[in-house]
C-alpha cells in the first residue's frame, strides 16, 4: 500500500517494543525456521499481497505474517488447512524455551540468515543508458509487484544499470534500472530538497 493516500499519517509509538505479544516473536520465528529448514520457499512477500483485500486491512502487521506463513505451508504440502486448524484447536500449554528449540533449529538458523546474496545482477541489454530521462509508466498492477506506487507517472534520471533480475513470477532476468528522482517531483514543491534513488525493473519504464 506504500504511497496510498487515505489510511491517516504514520503515527510512531514511543517506545515501541520489537514484538508487543509473545505470538508475534513465535511468527517471526515461524517465518525464519519454516525457511532455513527448508518447509517453504520463496518470499512471504507475494503471499502478503495475496490475501484477501478486507483480511489484509483488518490484520496486524504479524497476523499478515503468520497468515503467509500458513499459506506458504499449505503450498508447498507441509502441512494442510485442514491439520492447521486441528493443531490450533488441540493447542495446549506454552512450551518452555528448552522444549520449543531444538539444536538442529539453533544451528539452522544462523547458516540461513548468514547466507551468501548476490549483490549484482547478471549481464542483460536494457532498453536504457545511464542518463536516460525515463517516466515510471501509470499502472495497477494485480499480482506481486516491486514498483512503489507514489513513483507511478514521475520522471527521473538513470543512473546505474543494476544488471538482469527475475522480476517475480518470472524466470527470465531483466534489466533493473537505478532512477533519480527529484524530492519536488513526486512530493510537490514543498517537499524536503534532494533525490531519491529507486531500483526499478525496465518493463516499469519508458
Amino acid at each position: 500500500m506504500g504511497g496510498m493516500h487515505g489510511f491517516g499519517h504514520v503515527e510512531p509509538e514511543p517506545g515501541e517494543p520489537v514484538f508487543h505479544a509473545p505470538w508475534e516473536g513465535r511468527t517471526f520465528g515461524l517465518m525464519l525456521v519454516t525457511g532455513a529448514v527448508g518447509l517453504r520457499s520463496g518470499p512471504l512477500r507475494p503471499r502478503i499481497e495475496g490475501l484477501p483485500p478486507a483480511a489484509y486491512l483488518a490484520s496486524s502487521y504479524y497476523e499478515r505474517w503468520a497468515a503467509a506463513v500458513e499459506v506458504a505451508l499449505v503450498d508447498e504440502g507441509t502441512l494442510t488447512a485442514d491439520e492447521i486448524e486441528a493443531r490450533a484447536a488441540t493447542a495446549g500449554p506454552e512450551p518452555t524455551r528448552s522444549e520449543a528449540t531444538s539444536p538442529e533449529l539453533v544451528a539452522a538458523i544462523p547458516r540461513f540468515l548468514d547466507s551468501p546474496q548476490p549483490t549484482s545482477g547478471v549481464p542483460v541489454d536494457s532498453a536504457f543508458a545511464v542518463g536516460d530521462r525515463v517516466t515510471v509508466r501509470r499502472m495497477a498492477p494485480e499480482a506481486h509487484h516491486r514498483c512503489p506506487r507514489y513513483v507511478r507517472g514521475a520522471s527521473g534520471t538513470v543512473t546505474h544499470i543494476a544488471g538482469g533480475w527475475p522480476h517475480p513470477g518470472d524466470d527470465t532476468p531483466e534489466a533493473v534500472c537505478t532512477v533519480r528522482f527529484a524530492m519536488t517531483d513526486l512530493w510537490g514543491d514543498d517537499a524536503e530538497p534532494g533525490h531519491l534513488y529507486i531500483d526499478l525493473w525496465e518493463r516499469y519504464l519508458a
